[in-house]
């Protein structure tokens, strides 16, 4: 099928031909807000087990430049914690795929996010900030994500007692998504409290307690 479409087309070198749609489509991407990353490609999966029981969400970003978004990671992250808050999520992931590499980068924006993913992926990785865990080879929500997150409910896991942000204090402190009047399609959010400072950097707490219905 794909000689003949090529030879239809008159396309001589069909993977140069890939390679440049991959690119063109990267470019895309990082031109996108935070908020078009983290909501572009985004899935809910409901649980229920004697041990946990809420939605838990999982984004992914395909690139043939996975630098270019993962650099982007203090503005991502605020994004991730907003948009699970008002989605009304237990946790919510985003996974930057590398689709030339083939290799996966887990963002995690908080400590269930943490707890969870060092329960459905042992012996991956996490960076010192807690926030990124290299997840190697996996690149599919579908066969490699989901599958190993389930199971690890399944097998017990519970949302851990970890300091996050008062759902109640935060509620009207997670800014206005505002439609950029040049791009209808951009959408960046403005005035959240969430928001990384400049110099510093997005930091998940892995050890403090505090009452587990105003965990994020």
């Amino acid at each position: 099928m794909v000689a003949t479409l090529s030879e239809i087309a008159a396309v001589d070198d069909i993977q140069f031909l890939a390679s440049q749609q991959f690119k063109e489509k990267s470019k895309e991407l990082a031109g996108l807000s935070a908020h078009g990353l983290v909501n572009g490609d985004q899935k809910a999966f409901s649980f229920s087990t004697e041990t946990f029981t809420g939605d838990v969400g999982f984004a992914v970003v395909e690139t043939t430049d996975d630098a270019v978004i993962i650099d982007r990671l203090d503005e991502l992250l605020p994004e991730i914690v907003a948009c699970k808050m008002e989605k009304n999520l237990s946790a919510l992931f985003l996974a930057v795929v590398n689709i030339v590499e083939l290799k996966g980068t887990l963002l995690l924006c908080g400590p269930s996010e943490l707890s969870l993913a060092k329960a459905a992926f042992p012996g991956c990785e996490v960076n010192d900030a807690n926030t990124m865990m290299d997840l190697g080879s996996r690149v599919s929500r579908k066969k490699d994500y989901i599958p190993e997150i389930t199971k690890a409910i399944k097998a017990g896991w519970t949302k851990p007692l970890k300091r996050g942000v008062s759902v109640v204090d935060m509620v009207e402190a997670l800014g206005k998504l505002e439609v950029d009047p040049a791009d209808y399609n951009r959408i960046t959010r403005r005035g959240s409290v969430l928001a990384v400072k400049v110099g510093e950097h997005f930091t998940v707490d892995d050890d403090s307690i505090v009452d587990e219905e105003n965990c994020i």
